[in-house]
């Protein structure tokens, strides 16, 4: 098989699209007409812009409402056909992709359209040209690739043969063991795209949602065992129609395309791929500090039973530990690690434990993703790293590599490391544009053996945000994606405001949320505060004692609850940094507290819109102006 794409997966003209199609690796590409329909040169023209970029044109998609007529409106589909042979001669491809029909007045039958596609193609055959046969989720009378392939077996001719469609094989969950006795030779192309499980029609789903391969939910793994039974060895082409990527960088989506299809082909058993790592643990998270922000920092840090345990031998960077948490202040003004363009406090660096940090870097190279070696980053340490979407960096590490980073690059101040109530990092947050939101799924889900989630929304007063949870095998590592189409969400507000995606805030495990909450308070740290109708309501939902629900109203603690146990959270205020911390108890449940979501935004632009009204009272007594 190689590697393909469709024009209509990426924004920009034709001379764009192109361009980022050949310079992402794929080695082929169909020709969505209407893209040639808005080009200004001519289809031959067309055809030599493709093959001048070193690419094969697959195919010219879509041809539509063919079979199934009678009298004059099946000659003017013969026609139709023959304009669009003409087309394909000039274009320099052999290949038409034709659609079961929609059309109103088509008439049933699988015999009568396996007449009609054997007179078509006899006249494809006597131009040298093909035609593929595809069975759309929505067609009037074929909506099943079991009916388009008997539709192609009873036509019996050598010039037309099957479309498989991922989407509209799984859109209309259809069995797939009848895709392994298809002969390969007779499966003209294969066109692939993942989705999120939707209960909509199957137009609308089509149309808006499809995504690469490994960032939906559907399952890729079980479509491309069939499909390797069949032996097929043509294109193997993404088809995505998706609002983000029409709207997105077209370099971006052919690069991820590419890596989907690396994905793909690595679910056949490529022995050159390496299988998927499991992440283990969050070994630990830097953060480019503003000189300025560091003593709140600290104070924060210790508030919640974290001391300094070391400090870097050549760099303004410290360690601050507690549990299994590890954090590294890095204070440095020339950090290459900090995200450009950003110039607050925040998080540019995640330690992703894995077992094998060797084998995990070999399959991200395998899928074409870059490795990030320390020369690059002027890095003392010799931690290799991902570079992630938004211009962070994930360290891929094993427990060897952690030991001596900490041993070899910071001093030992502090033995043993504090263990308190503090226990580990529950689960990180990220706040992304739409487009970074698929491209960071498909990394994660790409190089590491991770479980997505089922999608879900979470409700913003001013707008909604969609929210998926990728996790390991155990839930001690948890990555939560948000992105929204509404500005002022504050995903997007944060995504505005700090310059691109990043991580939004980071969700610390206590195992005591009473000592963990009554520390805070001992401080002086300020939370996140509730309203107390919050609390009337937890009252209303939940069995819980007067006291407890007086000590959460007091502390400003969340609660929820599922079939495997208690779950509570507590909000710390963002202060000055891109990121703020949340602290989590969880007692069998699985979640992230996702019902209290509401209430905890809407606190959160409370208080943002409190702390600007304040601001904007204060006189600016540097305006050089005078009132005497």
């Amino acid at each position: 098989m190689y590697s393909s794409i469709a024009t209509v997966c990426l924004s920009g003209s034709l001379e764009e699209k192109v361009d980022a199609i050949a310079q992402a690796g794929f080695e082929g590409l169909e020709l969505f007409e209407n893209d040639l329909t808005a080009f200004t040169g001519t289809p031959r023209e067309a055809g030599e812009l493709i093959r001048s970029r070193g690419l094969k044109l697959v195919t010219l998609q879509p041809f539509r409402d063919f079979e199934g007529l009678q009298g004059r409106a099946r000659e003017r589909a013969f026609d139709r056909a023959e304009h669009k042979f003409d087309l394909m001669e000039e274009l320099g491809t052999d290949l038409l992709m034709a659609c079961s029909t929609v059309h109103p007045d088509s008439l049933p039958g699988l015999s009568r359209a396996a007449d009609d596609y054997y007179e078509l193609g006899e006249r494809a055959a006597r131009r040298n040209l093909r035609v593929a046969y595809e069975a759309l989720a929505w067609g009037r009378h074929i909506h099943d690739y079991r009916d388009s392939w008997e539709v192609v077996r009873r036509a019996a001719h050598p010039n037309v043969g099957l479309v498989l469609d991922t989407f509209h094989i799984f859109s209309r969950q259809t069995e797939l063991g009848t895709i392994g006795r298809i002969p390969g030779d007779r499966i003209f192309l294969v066109q692939t795209a993942d989705a999120p499980r939707l209960s909509m029609d199957h137009l609308s789903w089509s149309r808006h949602y499809r995504c690469f391969p490994g960032q939906g939910e559907l399952q890729m793994d079980s479509f491309m065992a069939m499909l390797q039974e069949t032996r097929y060895d043509g294109p193997l082409s993404h088809e995505i129609f998706n609002d983000v990527f029409r709207m997105g960088h077209s370099d971006q989506t052919a690069r991820d395309g590419l890596r989907s299809y690396n994905l793909l082909r690595s679910m056949q058993g490529d022995s050159g791929i390496p299988a998927p790592q499991p992440i283990e643990s969050v070994a630990f998270l830097e953060i480019a500090v503003e000189p300025d922000d560091l003593a709140s920092l600290r104070e924060l840090l210790s508030a919640l039973g974290m001391a300094c345990v070391g400090r870097h031998h050549t760099l303004n960077a410290e360690r601050w530990a507690a549990g299994d948490v590890n954090l590294v202040l890095n204070t440095e003004a020339s950090f290459t690690g900090r995200v450009p363009g950003r110039d607050a406090t925040a998080i540019t660096a995640i330690g992703l434990r894995v077992g094998n940090a060797y084998e995990a870097f070999k399959r991200a190279d395998k899928l074409g993703y870059d490795i990030v070696e320390p020369e690059e980053v002027d890095a003392s340490h010799r931690m290799s790293a991902l570079r992630n979407v938004d211009g962070s960096l994930s360290y891929i590490i094993d427990d060897s590599q952690l030991s001596r980073t900490w041993d070899r690059e910071f001093t030992v101040d502090v033995q043993p490391i504090p263990q308190g109530s503090l226990v580990d990092i529950d689960h990180i947050s990220v706040a992304l544009s739409y487009h970074d939101y698929l491209s960071l799924m498909l990394q994660y889900r790409a190089i590491f053996q991770l479980e997505p989630t089922p999608s879900f929304d979470v409700t913003d007063p001013r707008g909604l945000i969609q929210s998926q949870v990728l996790q390991n095998y155990n839930g001690r590592f948890r990555l939560a994606l948000n992105a929204s189409a509404s500005p002022d969400t504050a995903s997007n507000r944060f995504v505005r405001q700090y310059g691109g995606s990043g991580i939004h805030h980071v969700a610390l495990r206590t195992n005591s949320m009473r000592d963990t909450s009554a520390a805070l308070q001992q401080a002086g740290t300020p939370v996140l505060p509730i309203p107390g109708n919050y609390y009337r309501d937890l009252a209303a939902r939940f069995d819980l004692p007067a006291q407890t629900l007086q000590w959460m109203q007091e502390h400003h603690i969340l609660f929820d609850q599922d079939s495997d146990g208690d779950f509570h959270q507590l909000y710390t205020q963002p202060g000055r940094q891109a990121f703020f911390f949340e602290l989590v108890q969880r007692e069998g449940y699985q979640g992230l507290g996702a019902p209290n979501a509401f209430v905890r935004v809407t606190a959160q632009q409370r208080l943002e819109a409190e702390i600007d009204g304040i601001a904007q009272e204060t006189p600016n007594h540097d305006s050089g102006g005078s009132q005497a």
